[in-house]
């Protein structure tokens, strides 16, 4: 995916260019690939393994007592209220985390490419400024994020507790009337544990799915962008000892988004080793 991202911007002109940015090209082709790298590891490692192990403890724990069921179902439903309330909280700042470190790419690209003009001007505290706010900005977003996302284990922790007073309490009740035996309760309990634990594991994928779809979609923006200028269908592959002397005839430029041209019918040669500029009429640059 990095390999076809970086052809892809190899085949970029100007107008493509000046939409991502180059900074953003930076952080699509390293950091958003990065994280869509991170997740399709964890999925395998843990979803598939979750999914297995939750669906097998909701059979086995239906099979061995119905009577209990009522206790998964509503741990169930208090985990999934958890997740969704957490992500609509949560999900307005991961949409806008990978925007915030290409800014701060933008910022740092700049002051590095720049350096010895921001000296010579004395901007030293300036940039230093510039870059100290992108950097607590994308700080603050983050923070947000994690903080919103510790919330989601310690409560997960409680409504496992809570679920595992709820079956023994009503699993004692249950023995009492000599509906079931201790050893059934003792089942029912660690097979409530295990399909609770595989929430638990779902949980940390769903934390990194908003980032990583929001990844996928910057880098899918990369890969279907079309470029404006494309190489005829039956063009010919220059020799390597070809000496490439440029000419252009009657040919006009306008910048993007621009109706007027900025040169309009002009003709020149650009021989090969050569500067060429062009002049104005008036004889100014």
């Amino acid at each position: 995916m990095r390999a076809d991202v970086f052809k892809r911007v190899q085949t970029f002109s100007n107008p493509e260019l000046d939409k991502f940015s180059p900074a953003s090209l930076i952080t699509r082709t390293t950091n958003d690939i990065t994280q869509i790298q991170l997740l399709i590891v964890l999925m395998v490692r843990m979803l598939f393994y979750s999914a297995i192990l939750g669906t097998g403890g909701i059979f086995k724990a239906v099979s061995e007592s119905q009577t209990l069921s009522w206790t998964i179902v509503g741990a169930v439903l208090a985990l999934v209220t958890v997740i969704i309330v957490l992500f609509n909280v949560a999900m307005p700042r991961m949409r806008i985390m990978q925007t915030l470190v290409d800014k701060l790419n933008l910022i740092s690209r700049e002051n590095l490419e720049g350096l010895l003009v921001v000296r010579a001007f004395n901007s030293q505290k300036f940039e230093e400024a510039r870059f100290d706010t992108a950097n607590r900005t994308l700080t603050e977003n983050n923070l947000f994020v994690n903080r919103a996302m510790t919330i989601m284990m310690p409560t997960m922790m409680f409504i496992m507790n809570v679920t595992t007073v709820l079956i023994v309490w009503v699993g004692a009740q249950q023995i009492a009337a000599m509906a079931i035996d201790i050893g059934k309760m003792m089942a029912f309990m660690q097979y409530a544990m295990q399909i609770i634990m595989s929430f638990l594991l779902l949980s940390v994928m769903f934390i990194m799915i908003p980032r990583a779809a929001v990844s996928a979609n910057r880098v899918k923006e990369v890969i279907e962008t079309d470029t404006v200028v494309k190489d005829k269908k039956n063009a010919v592959q220059s020799r390597e000892d070809f000496v490439p002397d440029i000419e252009y005839e009657n040919v006009s430029f306008c910048y993007p988004e621009s109706d007027q041209p900025v040169l309009k019918n002009i003709s020149f040669k650009a021989k090969h080793g050569e500067t060429t500029a062009i002049y104005r009429r008036d004889g100014e640059r």
